[in-house]
């Protein structure tokens, strides 16, 4: 069983309320110390005190405890929770709200009435009726102000077990806004197999007749800082974690009687799969042609892996809908792959945070992609991103665990490959003219394979031709380039099989500093330049990306009866990277050429 549960909405939003924090780390806090005064009046929302109380059943149902009482310090904080919203499943679980109040300064209490809860369904069932289970509960708080204290109480029950006589549960204590008193309560049965890790902050353990349980209490009394957020390339692994499975291979077993039937070949699918491949000779091309199709065909709902159910919808059904989540997308993937003769595996990963391998448990994945037996070998692929060149992961997913079941095998952890199939290749090139006026005029290409070109064909996929020049503008401005667009031309965002590439016409009045005569290559920057001189060490992995080459390549003919001085040539190399820069002047063509790789 999962207890799902949405935190309060003071976590969620946290992140866009709180002010800069200071640079220097405090020691872990315990509850009931203070905050820094300076700090805590900068908060739009403080919270006093945040308890979660949860029980477990031996036959994996229980009950979730949430209270929390929560010190509005502005309007902003006021805007944030107006409305708050809870979310849960009607499938299994049952949720009630005890009461949610307003104390004022003078001590007045306002409750919110009962009619100013709305239960509805989630917003993905508007686009995706067939996740109808996902509801929200939503609160219009009365009465509240600046300056008042908000109260309330919450009790989620689950009625039905995800697995019978299991259960998962992973909490993270919020580093996002000052919190004075955080307590975490989790109640076991006493003869019951559970793991629990919290390697971080040890919990207090008692021991009834028939329960045992295990109490945390902290607080935090700084928000983590703005730079150190940005900093991280994953998000830490939970504070908490708790499951009653013994193994990964337990955990793998669980999800195959869950997935497989799914994956039946009906006359339905096998069809499909025969239209698709039909006339074609290779494995690798019907391989690419199923993939190609489930990624490009199928509408994807943005829905992480385990809210709404855990068991997919059947192939036939998702073939019927046009559009799945990812364990939609990979079940049909896979039946059509089986029908074709081939066989695929779901493989269930976190996009967000590496795999702790000590913790058995459902509650560590987000999502699920493909690993197709080659010989042996994987093929890996996720069909969610929609236009990915065949056999590219996203960054977030590549050299990472990933939970490998296959069918009437034992499940094991795997690792993803480290680089996409191919070399990251990034060209930016472009022919300009200077004017005497300083006018710049010109033409410029972009070609890109790689993580970027993903991000790029998303972009164009997403907007209609008829916007393309706005995009290209806004893509123009993020690269450093103030001028004016035109004439914009791309390629198909679906024809994955070669580099993506994007061109328009470009100019620029005023030119870099051309009162002064002073013009740089119009290039994109590398994202190095700017850096300073005596940074901080880095405390994360500085990521690279992965290994390949960007060349920037400039032509622009200069007015007539100028000579540039020209900078010096650059070569830099080091064990990680090599970079190297060529200026040159020909007939009054300034060229010049930059090199990473």
């Amino acid at each position: 069983m999962c207890i799902r549960f949405r935190l309060h909405i003071l976590v969620l939003v946290a992140s866009l309320l709180f002010a800069a924090a200071a640079q220097s780390k405090p020691s872990t806090p315990t509850s009931g110390q203070e905050p820094a005064k300076t700090e805590a009046a900068q908060q739009a929302v403080l919270v006093d005190q945040l308890v979660h109380r949860l029980t477990f059943e031996g036959d994996g149902t229980g009950t979730h405890e949430v209270s929390e009482r929560v010190r509005v310090q502005s309007e902003a904080g006021v805007q944030a929770l107006a409305v708050l919203s809870f979310a849960y499943t009607t499938s299994n679980q049952s949720l009630d709200i005890d009461y949610v109040r307003v104390r004022k300064p003078d001590g007045t209490v306002i409750n919110t009435p009962v009619y100013n809860i709305q239960d509805m369904p989630a917003d993905v069932t508007r686009v995706a009726p067939m996740y109808s289970d996902i509801h929200e509960k939503h609160v219009a708080v009365k009465g509240l102000g600046a300056g008042d204290e908000l109260e309330y109480l919450l009790r989620y029950r689950t009625l039905e077990p995800e697995v019978a006589g299991q259960f998962w549960f992973e909490y993270m204590f919020p580093k996002n806004v000052i919190a004075k008193d955080e307590e975490l309560q989790i109640s076991v049965p006493r003869d019951k197999y559970v793991k629990v890790s919290s390697p971080d902050l040890k919990p207090d353990i008692r021991d009834t007749e028939t329960t045992r349980i295990y109490s945390w209490k902290t607080a935090n009394l700084q928000v983590e800082d703005d730079s150190e957020q940005a900093n991280k390339t994953e998000l830490p692994n939970p504070s908490v974690q708790v499951t009653t499975f013994h193994s990964w291979e337990e955990v793998g077993q669980w999800y195959s009687q869950l997935q497989a039937p799914q994956a039946t070949v009906t006359p339905a699918v096998r069809a499909k799969a025969e239209e698709l491949t039909n006339g074609l000779t290779t494995d690798d091309d019907k391989i690419q042609a199923l993939y190609h199709y489930v990624a490009t065909q199928f509408h994807y709902i943005s829905l992480s892996f385990g809210i709404g159910r855990y068991q997919p919808h059947t192939a036939e059904e998702a073939l019927g809908n046009e559009y799945g989540d990812c364990k939609d997308k990979h079940t049909l993937l896979q039946a059509l792959l089986k029908a074709a003769g081939y066989e695929a595996y779901p493989a269930l990963i976190n996009v967000s945070r590496k795999l702790d391998p000590e913790v058995p448990s459902p509650a560590q994945f987000d999502h699920v992609i493909t690993a197709v037996a080659r010989g042996n070998t994987l093929q890996w692929l996720d069909t969610t991103t929609e236009v990915a060149p065949f056999g590219m992961l996203i960054a977030a997913l590549r050299d990472k665990q990933a939970l490998l079941i296959p069918f009437g095998k034992p499940a094991s952890l795997a690792t993803t490959p480290a680089n996409p199939p191919f070399p990251t290749n990034i060209v930016f090139a472009v022919e300009a003219k200077l004017s005497a006026n300083g006018t710049l005029t010109g033409h410029i290409q972009r070609t890109s394979r790689g993580d970027l070109e993903l991000i790029y064909r998303l972009a164009f996929r997403q907007v209609p031709e008829a916007q393309w020049k706005n995009l290209v503008q806004r893509i123009s401005y993020s690269s450093g380039f103030g001028g004016e667009v035109s004439a914009v031309t791309a390629s198909v965002p679906e024809d994955t099989t070669k580099p993506f590439q994007f061109a328009y016409d470009y100019t620029r009045k005023e030119y870099s500093d051309w009162k002064d005569r002073l013009i740089t290559p119009p290039m994109p920057p590398f994202g190095i330049e700017a850096r300073p001189d005596k940074e901080k060490k880095p405390t994360e992995p500085v990521i690279l990306g992965a290994p390949g080459e960007i060349v920037h390549r400039a032509r622009v003919e200069l007015p007539s009866g100028y000579e540039p001085k020209l900078p010096k040539s650059v070569d830099l190399a080091d064990d990680f990277a090599e970079y190297h820069s060529t200026y040159s002047l020909k007939d009054g063509v300034l060229t010049a050429e930059r090199l990473w790789f």
